[in-house]
């Protein structure tokens, strides 16, 4: 985590000073290269928009999830080369909004453009080139002796954490294992030499010129600490434990300071902190612009519904949201009254007989959720994230199916990444709490924005909608 929040701070800093220097260069090359015809405006005049063009640069890049993407996953140029085209153009398109509002002075659209054009691609050469820097200062450090203290669950995944560069430049000297009847190794370990736990670890060390330790045991070995850290721990400075969390993490685990005690998250995703008011911000916004856009559709669904069957417009269902809490889903009503009171609560199916002709021609389309956008303004739902389920069915699934209610750690939502997928309705259950799963893990703007233009295709595409 916190080698993780280093790379994140370096990528920073070379970004906004690689910003800052592009910003002047663009206006050298605009005044230099092409004719100004009311002449070469004062340079303060552009020079002082440079702290603002950073902030700019950096919410864009911070609340899309570039920084966080870019320290934690394996790179992929790729990855990140999208990354910087879309995030570049969102914060491109919040500069031209800034000096449109912004009256001192009416700034050239060519300096603009030029910025616009080289921001991408001088980012993506300055994150090489400070990987590259990065990875020679690696290797230039002295390498360091490890011994590796685990069991025979462990010791695979601690060799995965090795090779990640999790100690620096290091080598592993030595393996102790802590299991008193050692299986075979697996073949991707037999290479290695596994020791018992000696006698004396002050002779082991000193024989084997330990200078770093990585401990990851199972839980159910973490008397081996009781017995053995003090006396390690008086020949070695630098320990490292690994906590045997993984088997109950789906999500990166994260691990925050309270005073001088460290708490560690289980299931900690992006989803937090401030990011939590800037996707309220985004719905709230998103929502009153979908209200307006589809207002005479809605008062029009309105005045249709009585005619198909006698009743009220709005249909209120119980579903649950965020850390289970319940609440009323608003939706059109898409069948006569009272529907449910024999059947009672049961999966929409393709040939359900109790919806009205209007009814299944709202459902198919999707429009009966319309008035979800109400429960997005009041703050029960979100834009985008987990469809939610009604309890009786949640009561079903949370026996059945692992992890389903982490999905409640955000807010449920009008559309999100199952149903762009396919699977929504009566459809795998299993699927829809991974895609739901990864929306969590994995969240940023940009994939609400997508998830948003994928929503209008699934629309008109209308599959497992009834």
């Amino acid at each position: 985590m916190k080698r993780q929040r280093t790379i994140q701070a370096l990528i920073m800093m070379v970004d906004l000073t690689l910003i800052a220097i592009l910003w002047v260069v663009a206006y050298f090359l605009r005044f230099s290269l092409f004719e100004a015809p009311l002449g070469i405006p004062p340079k303060v005049l552009y020079f002082k928009l440079i702290p603002f063009i950073m902030g700019i640069w950096w919410l864009c890049f911070h609340f899309t999830g570039c920084y966080r993407r870019a320290a934690s996953r394996k790179h992929s140029n790729l990855l990140e080369a999208i990354d910087m085209l879309q995030a570049s153009a969102l914060a491109t398109l919040c500069l031209i909004a800034f000096t449109y509002f912004y009256e001192e002075y009416r700034y050239s659209r060519l300096t603009i453009l030029v910025f616009a054009l080289l921001a991408p691609v001088t980012l993506f050469i300055g994150r090489a080139s400070l990987r590259r820097l990065m990875l020679i200062y690696h290797y230039r450090l002295p390498s360091r002796n490890i011994m590796l203290i685990a069991c025979q669950e462990t010791m695979l995944k601690a060799m995965e954490v090795m090779s990640e560069g999790a100690i620096g430049r290091s080598e592993i000297r030595c393996v102790v294992s802590v299991d008193k009847n050692s299986e075979p190794l697996p073949d991707q370990l037999s290479h290695l030499t596994i020791d018992q736990v000696p006698e004396d670890w002050t002779q082991y060390i000193s024989r084997h010129d330990i200078q770093s330790v990585l401990v990851y045991i199972s839980n159910s070995h973490y008397q081996f600490l009781d017995q053995h850290l003090d006396t390690i721990a008086n020949q070695v400075a630098d320990i490292r434990i690994i906590p045997d969390l993984i088997r109950y993490t789906r999500f990166d685990a994260g691990v925050e300071m309270v005073g001088k005690t460290p708490v560690i998250f289980l299931h900690d995703s992006p989803l937090s902190g401030i990011n939590v008011a800037v996707k309220r911000l985004f719905d709230i916004i998103g929502a009153l612009i979908l209200l307006l856009a589809v207002a005479p559709l809605m008062a029009l669904i309105a005045l249709l519904i009585p005619f198909s069957s006698p009743g009220p417009v709005l249909y209120r269902q119980e579903r649950m949201g965020l850390d289970g809490k319940r609440f009323f889903c608003l939706k059109f009503r898409s069948m006569p009254v009272d529907s449910e009171k024999a059947s009672g609560a049961v999966w929409a199916t393709p040939d359900d007989q109790r919806a009205t002709r209007l009814g299944s021609f709202l459902r198919r389309t999707s429009l009966d959720e319309l008035p979800q956008l109400l429960n997005v303004l009041k703050g029960d739902m979100s834009l985008v994230g987990p469809r939610p389920e009604r309890p009786v069915f949640v009561e079903e699934f949370r026996q059945k199916v692992p992890g389903y209610m982490l999905r409640h750690k955000v807010k449920t939502g009008i559309t999100g990444w199952a149903q762009v997928n396919g699977w929504r309705g009566s459809t795998s259950i299993h699927k829809r709490i991974e895609c739901d799963l990864y929306y969590i893990q994995n969240w940023s703007i940009w994939l609400d924005i997508k998830i948003l233009v994928l929503t209008i295709e699934e629309v008109f595409n209308g599959k497992n909608a009834y």
